[in-house]
C-alpha cells in the first residue's frame, strides 16, 4: 500500500542502511582470522605463510562463486538472497570456533579451516554483487549510484576499523577461540532485521509512497535477468575488464590491510596486541572517510566535468598518493608515523571505491553481471596479495612486501584510465 504525501518518502535510505549493517556484519566474520591469527600462532605454532594460505581461502571461495551468486541474486531477489547468506556466514563461523576448541592436531586443525574459510567466502560471494546490483541499482537513480556504493564501502571499512579491538578485547576476557561464537550473535540478529523490514522492489515496501518511487525512477538496468550468456557478453566487454584490472591492482592493496596490518604493528613495529589492535583500527577509519568522500566527489564531479573525469579525477587523486603514502609508511623508523602514513595510504585507496563500482553502471547496461565481474577482479587481487605477502616477506623482508601495492596501485591508474565511457561522457545522469 502506497502512502500518499506531497515529499518523498525515505524508505530507499533505511533499506540501504541496513544493508550497509549485514556489510559490516560480513567483514566482521572475514577480518576475525585476520586478527586472532596472532593468537593462532602463537598457541599453535602455525606459520605466517600457513596462516597466509588460510586467509587466501576464503577468497578462493568468495571468487568462485560471485557468478553463482549474482544468478542467485536475481533469480530469488536480494531479500532472501542476503537473510541466506548472512544466516550462513554465521554457521560457518560457530563450526570453526567448534573446530579450535576441538582438540584436534595442527596436521588437521589446517584443513579444516581452510575448507570453512572457503565456505565462508562461498556464502559471501553473492553479499555485494546483490547489495549493488540487487539493492542500490533497485533502490537509487542511476546517477546516484556513486554516494550509497561509497556508504557500503564506509560500512566495510568500519567494520574493518572495529574488528581488531573489538576481537582482541573478546580474546583478553573469554579466550580468543570464543570470539567465533560472540560475533556469530550478530549475524543472526542483522538476518532477522533485514527480513523483517526489506523487499526486493520499491514498489513493494508498504510504507514508501509514489513521490519517491517517482525520484527513484524504473532505469532499464533494473530489467535485465542475469544469465550465463550476459556474463559471456559482459566478458567480451574491455571496458568492464579494464575496471575489473583495475579494481583488482587496487585491492591488492586493500589485501594487504585487510589481512596484515594488525600482525605488522605487532610483531615487525613493536606495538602490544591491545595497542597493536586500537592502532590498526585507524587506516580503516582513514578507509570510511575516503570511501565517504569518494562517492560524495565522484557524483558532484560528474556533474560538472561529465561521466569520464567525473570518476577518473577521484581514481587519479586516489591511488597516486597512496602509493607514496605506503613506501613512506614502510621505511620510516619511526612507528607512530608509519602508523600515521599507512593510514592515510588506506583512505587515498578508499576513496576509489564508490567510482570503481559507479563506474560498472555507466559503461555496462547489465550492471549485476558487470558488478560480479568487478568484485571477481577485485577479489583476485587478494587471492594474489595475501598469500604472496608473507612469502615475500620470508624470501626478502617486509618494505619490499609492501611496496608491492605501490606498484599495484599505479597499474590500477593505468587500467583504469582505458576505460572509455562512450556517449555517456557528455551526459551525466543526475
Amino acid at each position: 500500500m502506497l502512502i500518499n504525501t506531497s515529499k518523498p518518502t525515505n524508505i530507499r535510505w533505511r533499506v540501504l542502511f541496513i544493508t550497509l549493517v549485514l556489510g559490516y556484519i560480513a567483514y566482521v566474520f572475514r577480518g576475525n582470522l585476520s586478527v586472532i591469527g596472532k593468537f593462532l600462532m602463537d598457541d599453535t605454532g602455525i606459520s605466517q605463510i600457513e596462516l597466509g594460505w588460510l586467509l587466501s581461502s576464503f577468497l578462493w571461495g568468495y571468487t568462485l562463486f560471485q557468478f553463482p551468486g549474482g544468478l542467485l541474486s536475481e533469480k530469488i531477489g536480494p531479500k532472501t538472497t542476503l537473510v541466506l547468506c548472512t544466516l550462513g556466514c554465521t554457521l560457518i563461523t560457530i563450526i570453526s570456533g567448534l573446530i579450535v576448541i576441538g582438540g584436534f592436531s595442527i596436521a588437521l586443525m589446517i584443513p579444516l579451516l581452510f575448507i570453512c574459510r572457503f565456505l565462508l567466502g562461498v556464502f559471501q560471494g553473492p553479499l555485494f554483487p546483490a547489495m549493488a546490483g540487487g539493492v542500490i541499482a533497485r533502490w537509487f537513480p542511476s546517477g546516484s549510484w556513486a554516494l550509497p556504493n561509497g556508504l557500503n564501502s564506509t560500512a566495510l571499512a568500519l567494520g574493518s576499523a572495529s574488528t581488531p579491538p573489538l576481537i582482541v578485547i573478546l580474546a583478553q576476557y573469554f579466550g580468543w577461540q570464543s570470539t567465533f561464537f560472540w560475533i556469530s550473535i550478530l549475524g543472526l540478529l542483522g538476518s532477522l532485521w533485514w527480513w523483517k523490514y526489506s523487499t526486493n522492489w520499491p514498489r513493494e515496501h508498504p510504507d514508501i509512497n509514489q513521490e519517491e518511487l517517482e525520484l527513484i525512477g524504473q532505469s532499464e538496468f533494473n530489467n535485465n535477468q542475469m544469465s550465463w550468456s550476459m556474463v559471456k557478453e559482459v566478458l567480451a566487454d574491455k571496458n568492464v575488464l579494464y575496471a575489473a584490472l583495475g579494481y583488482g591492482s587496487m585491492n591488492y592493496v586493500f589485501f594487504i590491510f585487510y589481512s596484515w596490518i594488525f600482525i605488522y604493528f605487532v610483531n615487525i613495529r613493536g606495538f602490544s596486541v591491545l595497542e597493536g589492535s586500537f592502532l590498526a583500527s585507524l587506516p580503516f577509519l582513514m578507509g570510511a572517510i575516503g570511501a565517504t568522500a569518494g562517492g560524495y566527489l565522484c557524483d558532484k564531479l560528474q556533474q560538472r566535468y561529465g561521466v569520464k573525469w567525473g570518476h577518473r579525477i577521484p581514481v587519479i587523486i586516489g591511488l597516486i598518493p597512496s602509493a607514496g603514502f605506503l613506501f613512506f609508511g614502510s621505511i620510516t623508523e619511526n612507528p607512530y608515523l608509519a602508523v600515521v602514513s599507512l593510514s592515510l595510504c588506506y583512505g587515498f585507496i578508499e576513496l576509489t571505491e564508490g567510482p570503481f563500482w559507479s563506474t560498472i553502471g555507466f559503461v555496462s547496461k547489465k550492471p549485476q553481471a558487470a558488478g560480479g565481474i568487478l568484485n571477481t577482479g577485485g577479489n583476485l587481487g587478494g587471492v594474489i596479495a595475501t598469500p604472496l605477502i608473507p612469502i615475500m616477506v620470508a624470501q626478502y623482508d617486509w618494505v619490499i612486501a609492501l611496496n608491492s601495492g605501490g606498484v599495484f596501485a599505479l597499474l590500477g591508474v593505468f587500467f583504469f584510465m582505458q576505460i572509455k565511457f562512450g556517449e555517456l561522457d557528455h551526459e551525466p545522469q543526475i
